[in-house]
């Protein structure tokens, strides 16, 4: 059970790596996609002596890309605490589990060996009523025997 936990966890690990690795990859497209087109419009603008404005509107988009990807990075986190949180109560839930589990079968053992101590007194007592039951008959039979024996032998008495 651990193993699978390992794995379980291992494989969150790498799906959050995976994405982290894609949003990187993503954030690092669109900085050198804004980075070329405010060069082009820096070019254009220099004709038209507009360069304050356009260097404005790249420190705006610089902001919100950068706003963007931090804001990620939180999500991220985020998810990452409430997974190992998860994690966390599955693993308390399977000690629980295997406490009562062994709790169980000691349980089972001992209710085990009483009904088996309990057994063992009823077959001792049944012997002793068999045998006794037994021992009746043929006393019975032996005296029934004699009786018998008598009379053959001593018809009138």
């Amino acid at each position: 059970m651990m193993t699978m936990l390992d794995r379980f966890v291992a494989d969150i690990n790498k799906a959050f790596l995976a994405k982290r690795k894609r949003l990187e990859t993503f954030t690092k497209s669109s900085v050198k996609t804004s980075h070329q087109k405010i060069e082009q419009l820096w070019r254009v603008q220099q004709r038209d002596n507009q360069w304050d404005t356009d260097v404005q509107k790249s420190k705006d988009n610089e902001e919100k890309l950068l706003s963007m990807f931090q804001h990620q990075q939180k999500m991220f986190q985020h998810k990452r605490a409430s997974q190992s949180q998860r994690l966390k109560t599955l693993k308390q839930l399977l000690e629980q589990y295997i406490q009562s589990l062994d709790t169980m079968e000691k349980t089972h053992v001992s209710q085990q060996g009483a009904a088996q101590g309990e057994l063992r007194q009823e077959m001792a007592l049944f012997q002793k009523k068999i045998l006794s039951d037994t021992v009746s008959k043929r006393t019975d039979q032996f005296t029934n025997s004699l009786f018998t024996c008598r009379t053959m032998v001593d018809p009138f008495a």
